[in-house]
């Protein structure tokens, strides 16, 4: 077991899972292999697998609570390690975590997850309980518990400081600092975040520099835990040496918020680059000057996301890309976490597809054998895996893409990947550049889903997670829509309905009676009541004021707010046909959605957007305007996309009420929405990009015969060029820029 351990710990997931399956067989009655074999799974991504061993072991040791009768050989003759009083129960208590850290990476058994952490701290003395704090704290954050979570994390980083974990401390104390509320209360709280989360990360740095005390901070850092206790705090720098397994999820829902990026990433960044050792910024031994290179026919190029498999938006922002260029450059994918890549890419690359888990060391093992020209990333800060291999050179030109639309402030990658509409037209005038990449614009709308899009089963009680019914989301809209109502449908991630966008829902809601609200529940019951008691209190203070009497209602408003469960974009797109007249799609701000403009206009459905200063909030009205560029009549080219809310509201409440104008934007979109999938001139501007990045020598007539590039595509890419100019002079003439 020992030597097991120590491969599992160097980081040799596979061999060290055969002498685990060894030991087993050897030893059936000895449980806690069981406990190692779950980590193992866990950090390949095999949840499954994972959960199955944690189960093997409870049955073997008595369950969780110690009732049942063990065969495990020691907890046969000295009692379970689940009992409050075993002098074995650390054994218990760190099962107990595991089985919550593989609920907690699946992410749709939430109640399960908080069984088993609040049955590790029932039995648990306190120094056992440094890793559990902080799997609590992870917990808490991802529900929608951010006071409960600051504590968690604040006792965790307490009790690792005491026993000289200082590694484990700083962790538990970056991930106090990165907690941001999925769902805010106000706008007056969406503000207090921002400053509260700089100045707390600002505090870090200077923990990393300096040191100092839990009193001499100037921000909320230790506000959470109320002690008279003073504690010395160390230097933190070069402490953080397993960065992924210590931060877990990184500080992606700030973004949801709307502000301007630039300055926090690039302070996040310099925290890491303290806190960490120098091989944060390890570089690929290819790219040595001294080492020869391979010499290969085609550039290779690689593609890495955690978010390429089945219908996932980031896989199939580039799937037309890759299928287009294949014959130009050697693409490789590589999936990492759960998500398998799809069969699509399999095809387009000739088998070049490769599965790593949450297996970091794998994955960089990988990346360093493939000697990459390119590396491309299709997200940067959705998983703590991919945001920390961004800070390394794997491939001389490293390029960040839309897939998730904000900044990195990483000085690793070189490009960022955007278009001409789909940023501000005079975003060179702005007060301060957004990106810390060199940005590229490609021409027309730069973004481009296939029209073809393969949907994987979906377990509807686990998608669902709190949010579960007995009653499916389809029956429950699909009854509203047979009532001679109008659905106004926004079926975002909760996180994305901002407290700006609360005055679009309650507007609509004042203004037609006949109008249904569908919104998407979260997966975490808390987040879904947070949205609904903000919901409440903005209706609340429009129809009664701030000194309301008991005899004002808001209830028959209220009443017309519906959460529906999570279901997969294909189920939505069919119902939206068959629903007819009654629905328009509202896409939220300041962070709208591609993925869901795509899944509207593909259902000839009217949607409604109102683009904002950043990428985030623009990618729905680029495919619009994409969209309506040619030959078409005002009043259609303009059906959808707003300029303030109020005109946001009044072309919602058209498209419901004004039938025969729905009609001509429906048919209009369907006539015209072909246009914007599988778009030829989106690889083509990608083939320019990856040919001078790499100095590849072919022209643009070359690019155009291997890509498929025609006289239709150059007709289209014309008018898209146009609906730029059109969209600045718009700009000009009716904006002032802050």
């Amino acid at each position: 077991m020992d030597l097991a351990t120590c491969i599992h710990t160097a980081g040799h997931i596979r061999v060290a899972l055969e002498i685990y399956s060894f030991i087993e067989e050897s030893f059936p009655f000895d449980a806690y292999v069981q406990v190692n074999k779950a980590a193992a799974h866990l950090t390949l991504g095999e949840v499954g697998l994972a959960r199955d061993s944690m189960r093997k072991y409870f049955d073997q040791v008595g369950g969780i609570d110690g009732s049942g009768i063990p065969t495990d050989t020691v907890a046969a003759q000295k009692g379970s390690p689940c009992s409050n009083t075993s002098v074995y129960k650390l054994d218990c208590v760190n099962a107990l975590n595991n089985f919550a850290a593989i609920e907690l990476t699946d992410g749709k058994n939430s109640t399960a997850a908080t069984t088993y952490l609040h049955r590790a701290i029932e039995i648990g003395d306190e120094d056992m309980l440094n890793k559990v704090y902080v799997n609590y704290g992870g917990h808490l954050s991802t529900i929608g518990n951010d006071d409960g979570a600051a504590e968690a994390f604040t006792k965790g980083f307490i009790i690792n400081l005491k026993r000289g974990n200082f590694e484990a401390a700083t962790a538990a104390l970056v991930r106090r600092a990165l907690i941001i509320p999925k769902v805010a209360e106000s706008s007056e709280q969406v503000e207090q975040t921002r400053i509260s989360f700089t100045a707390r990360i600002r505090d870090i740095i200077k923990l990393a520099n300096d040191g100092g005390t839990t009193s001499s901070m100037r921000s909320d850092l230790f506000n959470a835990v109320s002690t008279t206790e003073e504690i010395l705090i160390p230097k933190l720098s070069n402490t953080l040496y397993d960065w992924t397994t210590g931060i877990q999820v990184p500080h992606f829902h700030y973004h949801y918020l709307g502000f301007h990026d630039n300055s926090l990433q690039k302070e996040v960044a310099e925290m890491f680059t303290l806190l960490c050792p120098d091989e944060l910024y390890e570089i690929s031994p290819h790219l040595n000057p001294t080492n020869q290179r391979q010499t290969r026919p085609k550039k290779r190029v690689g593609i890495i996301s955690s978010l390429i498999g089945g219908d996932e938006p980031h896989g199939l922002l580039v799937q037309p890309v890759v299928r287009d260029l294949k014959n130009i450059f050697d693409f490789v994918i590589i999936s990492v976490g759960s998500k398998q890549p799809s069969q699509e890419f399999f095809k387009a690359t000739d088998g070049n597809v490769f599965s790593t888990g949450y297996d970091e060391t794998e994955t960089k093992q990988l990346l360093h054998s493939l000697e990459l020209d390119c590396l491309i990333y299709l997200e940067a800060m959705n998983t703590a895996q991919l945001y920390f291999l961004g800070y390394q050179r794997f491939a001389e030109v490293q390029v960040l893409v839309m897939g998730a639309p904000v900044t990195s402030g990483i000085k690793t990658f070189d490009y960022f990947l955007s278009g001409d509409l789909l940023e501000h037209p005079y975003r060179t005038q702005l007060k301060a550049d957004h990106y810390t990449e060199q940005v590229v614009l490609f021409d027309g709308q730069a973004i481009s889903f296939p029209d073809s899009q393969h949907h994987l089963p979906q377990d509807s009680a686990l998608a669902a997670g709190d949010a579960y019914s007995n009653v499916t989301s389809l029956e429950q809209m699909t009854l509203l829509a047979k009532q001679d109502t109008h659905l106004f449908v926004c079926f975002q991630n909760i996180a994305k309905i901002q407290p700006s966008f609360d005055h679009v829902l309650v507007d609509i809601l004042l203004a037609d009676p006949k109008a249904h609200i569908i919104l998407q529940a979260s997966r975490h019951a808390a987040q879904t009541s947070s949205l609904s008691n903000r919901l409440e209190k903005t209706l609340q203070e429009r129809l009664c004021g701030y000194n309301a009497s008991q005899e004002c209602s808001t209830q028959s408003f209220q009443s017309r707010i519906h959460y529906i469960a999570r279901i997969k974009s294909d189920q939505i797109i069919e119902f939206l046909q068959r629903s007819g007249t009654s629905s328009v799609v509202l896409q939220p701000f300041p962070f709208d959605g591609s993925k869901t403009t795509s899944d509207a206009l593909n259902a000839g459905v009217p949607l409604v957007t109102f683009p904002q200063t950043h990428l985030r909030g623009r990618m729905s009205s680029t495919l619009i305007r994409a969209m309506f560029s040619e030959n078409t009549p005002d009043d259609i080219s303009m059906c959808c996309i707003a300029n303030s809310v109020s005109e946001y509201v009044s072309k919602a409440l058209r498209l419901t009420s004004d039938l025969q104008f729905r009609n001509r934007v429906s048919a209009a979109i369907q006539q015209r929405s072909p246009r914007v999938f599988n778009n030829k001139s989106v690889s083509l501007e990608w083939a320019k990009f990856l040919t001078r990045a790499l100095e590849q020598r072919i022209s643009n007539q070359e690019l155009e015969y291997e890509i498929g590039f025609g006289d239709a595509d150059r007709h289209y890419q014309s008018f898209s060029a146009k609906a730029i100019e059109n969209d600045q002079h718009r700009w000009r003439e009716s904006v002032m820029l802050e």
